[in-house]
C-alpha cells in the first residue's frame, strides 16, 4: 500500500494517541467533576443511580456550563498532543506521549482552536436539540441542514494538521484543505475517494455504531452499573472518534505532501521505533472515570438524596406505599370514584390494577414479604333502599405479588382480567359488617358512601392490627372497631369496638390510622373529623386492648393560623410508636397547612408535647409521617420550591430539625392531586408516592405521579 497506515491503524496501532488525548480528558473530567459536585451538591439528587440536578435553575446551568468548558479545555490540550503522536506514527518516528504533551503546550494556538471548535459545535448541538424537543418538525430540519453542511465542510478537517505543525496559516490552511477533494491520489491509496467521503463515512459508521451500544445499554434496568455505563458511554465513543477523525485528516494530510509532515520542524524529539501494541491502555485510561463515578454514587460522599423514580398516571388524594419483597406496593384512592393499586420496583411500576371496590381500602406490609390489606365493600340489600357494609381482609404472599404484577397475555378474556387484576391476590375473610338504610335516590353503591367509613393497618407488632369505622347513612353514631390478628397473615383475629360520635363528610388514609405496640397485645387510633359542629372533635387519640379496654384522649387541634382553602379533602393525621414506645402523633388541621407533632408523654397520650412545623407553601397534603430505627420522626413535606422535602427531626418531639429537597417537581397537565404518602422499609429507607410530576421525567404531559425509594437511610441525605 502507497502511503502511510490505514487511519485506524495511526489512531489506535500504538497507545500514544489514546494515552495522550485520553489523560489529560480523564484528569479534568475527575476533578472539575469532583469539585463541583462538593459545591453544588445541594442542588444535586442520585436519581436511579445516575446524577441529576433536582430541578432546572441557575447553579445547575453554571455547574454543566463549567464542566463543559474544563473538558473543551482538556479536549483541546489533548487532541493537539494525540495529533502530534498520529502525525510522528504517520511519518514513521513515533514519539513518546511525553513528547507529545510538551510538544502541545508549545502550541497554544492550536489548543486554542480546538477548544473553539468544539464549544462552538457543542452549542450548535444543543440548540438543535432543544428546538426539536419543542417543535419536533423545525428541529429535524435544522438538524438535515447540519448535516449537509457538515458534509460540504467536512474536507476543512484537512487543515487541522497543518496548522497543528505549523506549515500553515489558518486561512491557508483553510483554502489548502478545502481544495484536497480535487487531488485524488488513486483507488488504491485513497478507497473511498477523497477525504470529504473519508471523514463523513467514518462519522456515520462511528455514529451509528454509537447509537446502537446506546440504545442497547438503555435497555438495562438501573443499578450499580448504571454510572460506569453512562460515563463509558459519554467519553469512549467520543473520544474514540474524535482520534479516528485527526487519523484521517492526517493521512489526508501526509498523502498530499511532499514529506513528512513533522520533518521541517524541531520542536519535537524523535524516539526509536516501538512495538506496536494497539490502544488497548488508552481505552482502559478512559474508562477511570466511569469506575470512580460508580464508587462515588455507590458511596455517595456528599449525601445528596439518592433514590430510584417511578413515573405514573396518577398518585390520587388518598394514598399508601409500603415495602414488600420486590419493591413497593402503592395503593391509590380518590374518594367514591376511583381505587387502584400497582407494584413497583426501582424505577419501573407493573399495570395499575382496579380495586374491586372504590370504598375505603388500607394497606400493609406482611411478615413474609407480601402485603396484607383491608377494604370495605358495599353489599347489595333486599331493596334499592337497604344493604350493607363489609370489611374483608385479604393476605397476599409475595409469589402472588410477583405473578400479579405481571402483564396478562394479549388472549387473555375479560373473565381472566377481571379476576387477576381487580382486587390484590390472596382469599378474603370478612372481618364484619354495619346494616345501612338508604334514601331513593341514594343506594349502598352510591359514591359518597365513602365518607361513611375508613379502615388502617399496623404489622409493625408482634400481629397486625387493623382499625375500622363506618357509620349508618343517616346518623352520626358510629362503630369504631379494632380487629387483632391472631398470626401474620391475619386468618383469625379477636374483635372490639366502641361507640363514637364521627360524622366526617369525607375520608382519606389518614382519616383512621392505628399503631400497634410491640407485643401487640393493645394499639392506639388516630381519628379526625371536620370539626365544624360543635360536638366534632377534630383530633382524637384511643387506647384499646384485645380484652375490651378502652381509653379516648381528645389533642389539642387549635392550630394558629388562617385558612388556605375551603375545600380541603387532605387533612388528617399518623401515628408511630417511637423508641421509647410512647406514641408520636403528626396532624394536619381542616383548611390549614401547618403541621402539628405530638409527642405523647404516657402511653394513652392524656399529656403531650406540641411542636409546630409551619409550612413553606400553601400546597396542601395528607400527613406524612414515619419513625425509623433511630426513633426519630421522618416527615414528608413540599417545601417553598415546590419540592418533596423530607424533614428530618433531631429529637424525638422533632424540636431540631432539617429540610432536604428529594424530588422537584415539574409542572404538568394534571396538576397536584394532594397526595402524599411516606414509609420506610426495614432498612431505614424512605419511600414515597406523591401526586406530582418530578422533575427530568420522561414520561406523558398529563402523567402526574411519582413513586420514590431511597436507596439510603433518611435518603441519603445525613
Amino acid at each position: 500500500m502507497y502511503g502511510p497506515p490505514r487511519a485506524i491503524a495511526l489512531a489506535f496501532g500504538r497507545p500514544e494517541p489514546t494515552i495522550a488525548y485520553a489523560t489529560p480528558l480523564v484528569i479534568v473530567w475527575i476533578v472539575a467533576a469532583s469539585i463541583l459536585m462538593t459545591v453544588f451538591s445541594g442542588d444535586l439528587a442520585i436519581v436511579n443511580s445516575e446524577v441529576s440536578p433536582l430541578r432546572a435553575g441557575p447553579g445547575a446551568t453554571i455547574g454543566v456550563a463549567i464542566l463543559a468548558v474544563a473538558v473543551a479545555v482538556a479536549h483541546g490540550f489533548g487532541i493537539t498532543a494525540a495529533t502530534l503522536a498520529i502525525i510522528a506514527a504517520s511519518d514513521g518516528r513515533p514519539i513518546t506521549v511525553r513528547e507529545a504533551w510538551r510538544g502541545a503546550l508549545r502550541r497554544p494556538a492550536s489548543v486554542t482552536l480546538a477548544v473553539a471548535v468544539l464549544l462552538v459545535l457543542a452549542a450548535i448541538v444543543l440548540v438543535v436539540t432543544s428546538l426539536a424537543a419543542i417543535l419536533p418538525v423545525i428541529g429535524i430540519a435544522a438538524g438535515i441542514v447540519l448535516l449537509i453542511v457538515g458534509i460540504i465542510l467536512a474536507p476543512l478537517l484537512l487543515a487541522w494538521p497543518m496548522l497543528v505543525t505549523r506549515r500553515k496559516s489558518l486561512p491557508s490552511a483553510l483554502a489548502w484543505g478545502w481544495r484536497s477533494p480535487r487531488i485524488f491520489l488513486g483507488q488504491l491509496t485513497e478507497p473511498l475517494g477523497n477525504p470529504r467521503l473519508a471523514i463523513v463515512v467514518t462519522i456515520v459508521l462511528a455514529g451509528a455504531v454509537t447509537l446502537a451500544v446506546s440504545w442497547l445499554a438503555g435497555l438495562l434496568p438501573s443499578g450499580w452499573w448504571t454510572p460506569f455505563v453512562g460515563v463509558v458511554l459519554a467519553l469512549v465513543p467520543a473520544s474514540l472518534v474524535q482520534l479516528l477523525l485527526a487519523a484521517v485528516a492526517v493521512r489526508g494530510a501526509a498523502l498530499r505532501v511532499d514529506e513528512p509532515l513533522l520533518a521541517a520542524t524541531d520542536d519535537v524529539e524523535v524516539a526509536p521505533l516501538e512495538r506496536r501494541r494497539g490502544a488497548l491502555i488508552g481505552v482502559a485510561v478512559l474508562a477511570v472515570p466511569a469506575v470512580v463515578a460508580a464508587l462515588l454514587v455507590a458511596v455517595n460522599p456528599w449525601h445528596v438524596p439518592a433514590y430510584a423514580a417511578a413515573d405514573v398516571h396518577r398518585v390520587w388524594t388518598s394514598s399508601q406505599i409500603v415495602p414488600w419483597q420486590g419493591g413497593t406496593v402503592v395503593l391509590s384512592r380518590l374518594g367514591g370514584e376511583d381505587s387502584s393499586a400497582r407494584v413497583c420496583a426501582g424505577s419501573e411500576c407493573g399495570p395499575e390494577h382496579e380495586m374491586v371496590s372504590i370504598l375505603p381500602t388500607a394497606i400493609a406490609p406482611a411478615a413474609d414479604g407480601g402485603v396484607l390489606s383491608a377494604s370495605w365493600y358495599p353489599i347489595e340489600g333486599a331493596d334499592d333502599g337497604s344493604g350493607s357494609f363489609e370489611l374483608r381482609v385479604a393476605h397476599s404472599s409475595p409469589e402472588s405479588l410477583a405473578t400479579w404484577s405481571e402483564p396478562l397475555g394479549e388472549d387473555a378474556t375479560d373473565t381472566e382480567r377481571f379476576d387477576a387484576w381487580s382486587g390484590f391476590p390472596g382469599d378474603e375473610r370478612v372481618l364484619g359488617a354495619l346494616e345501612s338504610s338508604f334514601r331513593p335516590a341514594t343506594s349502598v353503591f352510591d359514591r359518597s358512601n365513602q365518607s361513611l367509613m375508613a379502615v388502617a393497618i399496623d404489622s409493625s407488632g408482634d400481629a397486625p392490627v387493623i382499625a375500622s369505622i363506618v357509620r349508618p347513612s343517616d346518623s352520626r353514631t358510629a362503630t369504631l372497631a379494632l380487629d387483632f390478628c391472631a398470626d401474620a397473615d391475619c386468618t383469625a383475629s379477636e374483635r372490639t369496638t366502641q361507640t363514637v360520635q364521627w360524622a366526617s363528610w369525607s375520608t382519606n388514609s389518614t382519616t383512621l390510622d392505628v399503631a400497634s405496640t410491640d407485643d401487640g397485645g393493645a394499639a392506639l387510633v388516630t381519628l379526625t373529623d371536620r370539626g365544624e359542629d360543635e360536638e366534632d372533635i377534630a383530633l382524637r387519640v384511643m387506647t384499646a386492648t384485645a380484652g375490651g379496654d378502652w381509653t379516648t384522649e381528645a389533642l389539642d387541634a387549635d392550630v394558629a393560623g388562617e385558612a388556605v382553602t375551603d375545600l380541603d379533602q387532605t387533612h388528617g393525621a399518623q401515628i408511630a410508636i417511637g423508641a421509647d414506645g410512647l406514641p408520636v402523633v403528626l396532624f394536619r388541621a381542616v383548611d390549614n397547612s401547618t403541621l402539628r407533632l405530638f409527642s405523647c408523654a404516657d402511653a394513652s397520650c392524656s399529656t403531650a408535647g406540641v411542636t409546630d412545623i409551619p409550612a413553606e407553601t400553601d400546597l396542601l397534603h395528607t400527613p406524612a409521617l414515619a419513625i425509623d430505627s433511630t426513633g426519630r420522626p421522618l416527615i414528608g413535606t413540599i417545601d417553598s420550591a415546590v419540592n418533596v422535602a423530607l424533614i428530618s427531626c433531631g429529637d424525638a418531639a422533632c424540636e431540631s430539625r432539617t429540610s432536604a429537597p428529594v424530588l422537584a417537581a415539574a409542572p404538568t397537565d394534571g396538576g397536584f392531586s394532594n397526595a402524599l404518602a411516606l414509609a420506610v422499609d426495614d432498612k431505614d429507607r424512605p419511600l414515597i408516592a406523591v401526586g406530582l410530576r418530578r422533575a427530568g421525567s420522561e414520561a406523558k404531559a398529563t402523567d402526574s405521579g411519582s413513586i420514590v425509594a431511597c436507596t439510603a437511610a433518611r435518603c441519603g441525605v445525613e
